[in-house]
């Protein structure tokens, strides 16, 4: 009785009530299961996204001529090269026989190399991701083909087993201006000229680790647990020279340029025997600022054991197209015994292959551009009809040169030697801005050639590239080719470990036919002039 009297109480205690409501309302707000309770349904696309660039990083490989090979370690061919290379004299005398003729004909070859790339799986990941497309497996095999062909397009460009590059020429100094960090003494400098692969590969200096800068002998630890030792790509450092510098000054800094070199890295300090890393230049002349900082890469590093090499080649890899144009990689130069014209224009020659190099002055401020003209194109394409009657198909460019370069012709100061059309969205009045030149005429063979860009030139190196025989039934089906004895071929290998390992390989070498096919301007800078450090 006594309990339903409080209990009375207290249900006619409106603040009670109140309460009481107020805690069942959040009771009875708990749910069974929510969201945080964790039984859920994992919403994952089963699609892998494969967000990288593939197609972008093969142009040339993606369309190569690929042709089988029949065994042995090398691929031969002949080729005639001259006919009449005498010039013997036309006219014969009454009763009397014609001289005799010479032909030239000379024995090519060109040694295979296995390139190839590895990949592995463990157990738990290729279980862990059954459901995915495509799994863990396939994801594996897929990116090692890819980068063995992305390797492929880059050997292709830069690859050098054949040319190398030497002793970097002792650079020249040449101290003066007031815009400088160089304390008042003596500056050192010494330079280290670099192939396509020195270029592509030079890293920032971790000077806690002492690894990246510029490469030089590369040791590489396979999957088998083997290694292998080639060069990185970078010249014999030059000897040190030196010049008396006042507080202030800087330094110009011109080195001869060398044949087959992309880029040249600088070394500079206040000692001869302590040279740090300044910077890279795409042509052979820079003003050096002041000495390099002693956190950067010291030239010591490119030593090994104690002495500097030549670290500009990789016997492991198949000579590429900058290395066959600056070489003699498939033979001495055939001669220009059929030119009709032996003279070059300025800054031509021809290389010991007979490919014709374009090599731009020190100090120069990039492609000459006059009108719808350009110097350094107009040259070579004339020097190419000259001594060879040919005329390229196609132009490659760095991104950066195409940026400099591929749009100046079009700017304010040519109005008058153009009429630009703007095509405007008849609704929106929207006017797409941005314009460059795509093709470049060539003026003597008729022929318009295709200007390209490529993701792994060099800067300040263009390339013209023939795709196509210049002559009429010559033999050659294609003039640069990707001759295979094996094409892609894949290994799963026997388990060793709870893991799935793959390797992806071809077996190949590039055979250029005709390397005067294609020629090379090199040693630009940049249209604001030489490089400061």
């Amino acid at each position: 009785m006594l309990n339903n009297d409080i209990i009375s109480a207290l249900l006619a205690n409106d603040g009670f009530i109140k309460g009481l409501g107020s805690r069942l309302g959040t009771i009875a707000k708990a749910d069974t299961i929510a969201q945080g309770t964790g039984l859920l349904w994992f919403d994952l696309r089963p699609v892998v996204q494969l967000l990288y660039p593939f197609q972008e990083l093969i142009p040339e490989i993606s369309r190569l001529p690929r042709v089988g090979a029949d065994g042995g370690n090398a691929f031969h061919w002949k080729r005639i090269t001259a006919i009449n290379p005498g010039a013997i004299a036309l006219g014969v005398s009454e009763g009397n026989r014609g001289g005799r003729i010479a032909v030239t004909e000379e024995d090519q070859q060109a040694s295979y190399k296995t390139l190839g790339l590895e990949s592995s799986v463990t157990f738990e990941a290729r279980l862990g991701a059954e459901n995915l497309t495509p799994d863990a497996l396939g994801v594996a095999v897929q990116s090692t083909l890819r980068s063995v062909m992305i390797g492929e397009e880059q050997a292709l460009i830069l690859g050098n087993a054949s040319t190398p590059l030497g002793t970097t020429p002792t650079p020249t100094l040449a101290a003066g201006g007031t815009s400088g960090s160089w304390a008042a003494g003596t500056a050192f400098v010494a330079c280290v000229a670099l192939s396509g692969y020195g270029w592509i590969n030079t890293t920032m200096w971790n000077s806690a680790t002492a690894t990246g800068g510029v490469p030089g002998q590369i040791t590489k630890t396979n999957a088998d647990g083997s290694v292998d030792s080639f060069g990185g790509g970078s010249a014999r450092p030059s000897a040190v020279a030196s010049v008396t510098v006042s507080a202030n000054q800087v330094v110009t800094a011109t080195v001869a340029t060398v044949p087959g070199a992309v880029a040249y890295a600088w070394f500079a300090g206040t000692a001869g025997t302590s040279l740090f890393f300044r910077g890279i230049s795409t042509s052979n002349q820079v003003v050096i600022g002041g000495p390099g900082a002693s956190t950067n890469q010291p030239l010591t590093s490119l030593q090994a054991n104690g002495v500097f090499l030549d670290n500009s080649t990789n016997l492991l890899l198949p000579d590429g197209v900058l290395s066959q144009i600056f070489g003699s990689v498939f033979g001495a130069a055939p001669g220009t015994a059929m030119a009709t014209n032996p003279n070059l224009p300025g800054n031509v020659s021809l290389s010991s292959g007979g490919s014709l190099i374009y090599t731009a002055p020190a100090g120069n401020s990039g492609l000459t551009i006059s009108g719808t003209n350009i110097a350094e194109f107009d040259a070579v394409l004339r020097a190419a009809y000259d001594q060879y009657k040919l005329g390229f198909d196609r132009i490659l460019m760095s991104a950066a040169d195409i940026q400099n370069f591929m749009g100046t012709m079009l700017g304010q100061n040519a109005a008058a030697a153009f009429r630009i059309l703007f095509d405007a969205d008849a609704e929106t009045g929207r006017i797409v801005a941005g314009r460059r030149v795509t093709s470049y005429l060539n003026k003597w063979f008729g022929n318009t050639l295709d200007i390209e860009v490529h993701p792994f030139l060099p800067p300040g190196t263009i390339l013209f590239w023939s795709d196509r025989t210049p002559y009429e039934l010559a033999g050659v089906p294609n003039l640069l080719e990707a001759h295979v004895r094996q094409d892609y071929y894949q290994i799963q290998w026997p388990f060793q470990s709870r893991r799935y390992e793959y390797g992806v390989y071809c077996d190949e070498v590039f055979a250029c036919y005709f390397t005067p096919a294609f020629a090379a301007i090199t040693n630009l800078n940049a249209p604001s002039g030489i490089v400061s450090l």
